[in-house]
């Protein structure tokens, strides 16, 4: 039997509707092949160590859903585009994804730097980014109402900085110095609400000092804070450059506290290649219980890694996915509406709801530690007001 080139045309226009051939179809109505999330991250970069344990995260949070049957019998495919820690190639590599990765979703960056280029990029399209970028300027547009794809899955700068200068207050600190890197939205991001609360508590701040993004040698700035008789320095800065601060701050006779956002957490403490006492930090769980370490122990057995808190950030959205595409299904818009109006996802870095007008969680608890030599100790719970 011989078919016209037309009848030939319409029937594969019809294949490709119903998806008969096509992962991702429909077949009687019904969602058909496998599901797929991107998940954009610097893997080769300079924030790496970031982007890798996010990475982990929630490819170990879809594994278990697969292994268990999939959504709906449906297995989900993680695919990781690499930014390198580069703005121009997450662009690119967040636009492959949108254009023809055939994705549902995507789990974006804890890099402020990168995930606010993409941010008004993404209004073109409608495929939700639940990443991990602190500043709200990642999710906020100028006008005040948020990006309609930007989703924010940890506290935000000025919720992380009020609960550091809560505990420093509490705690004793009077008299503070600051050094941040003034290239760096991450950085910049968790200085008002910090200063703000501080001297809303009557205590002192210094002048804030900033250094430069390629600036290795800290001692000048460091001793221009410490002769003002500060009694804690805080440097909320990436992991690198905290090293290096820390070092070169023991190393000029600063005995004091040094209070820190989430890159003094683990592995900070393998990494400084020194005692860690009397540096406080912040963290998005307390990885100290043992549900936690079970976990922990496991990924180390399996994967060779340590599970740091980028992981189980990773993880709880894998797990949040998964249970909206059983939920509303895998058409990108739905998704992103479902995901504006989360409540009381039961996660293991807490309780998470997710406010529709800012699309930023609503108070969700962080865990303040400190080391005791290079071992973590839990200090105290808070959320901000």
């Amino acid at each position: 039997m011989k078919f016209s080139r037309g009848f030939v045309f319409v029937l594969l226009c019809a294949v490709l509707v119903t998806g008969t051939l096509f992962a991702g179809g429909q077949q009687g109505g019904k969602e058909t092949g496998d599901i797929q999330v991107g998940c954009l991250q610097d893997i080769t970069g300079p924030t790496s160590s970031l982007g890798q344990m996010v990475d982990e995260g929630a490819k170990w949070a879809i594994a278990e859903i697969n292994a268990a049957g999939g959504v709906n019998g449906r297995k989900i495919n993680v695919t990781t585009y690499d930014t390198r820690g580069d703005v121009n190639e997450a662009i690119n590599a967040f636009t492959r994804m949108v254009t023809s990765g055939n994705v549902s979703a995507i789990i974006g960056p804890p890099v402020a730097n990168i995930a606010m280029a993409i941010a008004p990029i993404s209004e073109r399209y409608n495929v939700p980014i639940l990443g991990f970028a602190i500043d709200t300027k990642c999710q906020i547009k100028e006008d005040g109402t948020p990006y309609k794809n930007m989703f924010l899955f940890q506290p935000n700068a000025d919720q992380q900085a009020e609960i550091m200068a809560s505990y420093a207050i509490k705690n004793g600190f009077k008299r503070f110095g600051i050094l941040y890197n003034q290239a760096n939205a991450y950085s910049v991001s968790l200085l008002p609400a910090f200063v703000n609360r501080i001297q809303a508590e009557g205590q002192v701040v210094v002048e804030p000092i900033a250094y430069n993004p390629q600036d290795r040698d800290f001692k000048t700035l460091l001793g221009k804070i410490t002769s003002q008789n500060v009694d804690a320095i805080y440097a909320p800065v990436y992991v690198q450059e905290l090293i290096l601060i820390v070092q070169q701050a023991r190393a000029i006779g600063f005995r004091g506290a040094l209070i820190n956002g989430l890159d003094a957490c683990p592995p900070f403490n393998t990494l400084l290649g020194e005692p860690c006492d009397n540096i406080y930090f912040i963290n998005n769980v307390d990885d100290t219980e043992s549900k936690l370490q079970d976990m922990i122990g496991k990924v180390k057995a399996e994967k060779g890694i340590d599970a740091t808190n980028k992981f189980f950030l990773g993880y709880d959205v894998g797990k949040i996915l998964a249970k909206i595409f059983g939920d509303v299904g895998t058409d990108p818009a739905k998704v992103a509406e479902a995901v504006a109006n989360i409540s009381n996802f039961s996660g293991l870095t807490g309780n998470i709801s997710i406010d529709p007008a800012t699309h930023m969680p609503r108070g969700l608890e962080m865990v303040m530690f400190n080391y005791n030599n290079i071992t973590p100790v839990f200090l105290e719970r808070y959320a901000a007001k």
